[in-house]
Parts: C-alpha cells; structure tokens; sequence
C-alpha cells in the first residue's frame, strides 16, 4: 500500500528529528541537549519540532515499526500450528525492523541511560502487547491465553535484539532464530 505523499513527507519529517536527536545524544548525551538545540539542527523550528514529539526522549524513541496488516491477519487467520505462525509473524517483523538497524543501535543506547526514554518505549509495548492480544484472542478463544502469547510475541523481540546489539556476528534474523530456540525448548520443559 502506498501512502499519500503528504503522509509520507511527515513521516521522513519525524524520520529526520530523530535522527538529528540520535545523533546528538550520542555525542553530548540525551541529558544535554535542547529541544531548541535538535530543532536548530534538523532545521525545523521549535514549534515544529513539537508537533512531531512531545520531548526530546520521545524523539530519540520516534515510533518503532508497526506490525504490518497483512502479517496481524495471517497471524489471526492463520491455518499452520501456531508456533509455526509466530514465527513467521515474527520473522516478518524482524525483516521490517533490520531497516533500522543504526537507529535501533543508537535508541538501544538511549534507553540504557534514560528512564523517560524507556518509559515511552515501555509504552509502545503496552500497545504492542493490546494489539497482538486482541489478534491471538480471536484465534485462540481465550484471553489469557492470548495474553500470554502477546507477552511471550514482546519479550521474544526484545530478547532477540538484545542478542543482536551483544553479538555484532548476528542479523536479526538469526539472533531470532536462536532466541526462538530457547523459547521452543524452555516451552517443552513446561509441558508435563
């Protein structure tokens, strides 16, 4: 699906400040710096700045990559075993994710050394978590279930990412493998 253009310029907007804001807090620290000082540099002015974040630790999260539509509903819809369709929902996310790999590095530094920051990621994965509920709920017909597999879905990325910022030989995608690994055998030892 192809967005608008006007859609699309926000989104590079939003895009750019981040950015900038990456790359400041890298170089001085996120604690060091203005909203006035990253708006001045990504050339936009305060106002603007501030119809994209609300603060400078929003702009150093941005918006991580949404689960793509399609991907929700072959989860929701979908016929294989269930592992065999996390899995693969999770693959297609981390294949969307490795087209940020720098800017996760540098928000992966950021939330190491800010609690607001990771307070505001904590909040995407709040709403990460509600939407993977609400497609595992229609599924499997039962909530806490669903609510297990949305956490267990989360907890999986995060895992996998940690993987891959400690292990520089590893995509994402094989940092998930592993990671999926893990999962699958610790899964076994649960079953009696």
């Amino acid at each position: 699906m192809t967005l608008p253009l006007r859609e699309r310029r926000r989104r590079q907007t939003a895009r750019d400040i981040q950015i900038v804001t990456l790359e400041m807090a890298q170089q001085h620290g996120l604690e060091n710096i203005t909203t006035d000082e990253i708006a001045s540099a990504a050339g936009i002015s305060t106002r603007t700045f501030f119809n994209y974040y609300s603060n400078k630790e929003a702009a150093a999260i941005g918006a991580p990559p949404p689960f793509r539509e399609e991907n929700v509903k072959a989860l929701r819809e979908g016929t294989g075993s269930l592992a065999t369709d996390l899995k693969l929902f999770l693959d297609n996310h981390m294949e969307v994710m490795a087209d940020d790999e720098t800017i996760m590095k540098l928000v992966g530094n950021v939330i190491r050394s800010n609690e607001k920051a990771r307070g505001i990621l904590e909040g995407f994965l709040i709403m990460e978590r509600r939407e993977l509920t609400e497609c595992l709920n229609d599924r499997v017909k039962n909530r806490q279930t669903a609510v297990a597999l949305a956490h267990f879905c989360t907890g999986t990325i995060g895992q996998t990412i940690f993987l891959w910022e400690h292990d520089q030989n590893l995509s994402l995608g094989a940092a998930l493998d592993k990671v999926w690994t893990g999962q699958m055998e610790a899964a076994k030892l649960l079953v009696v």
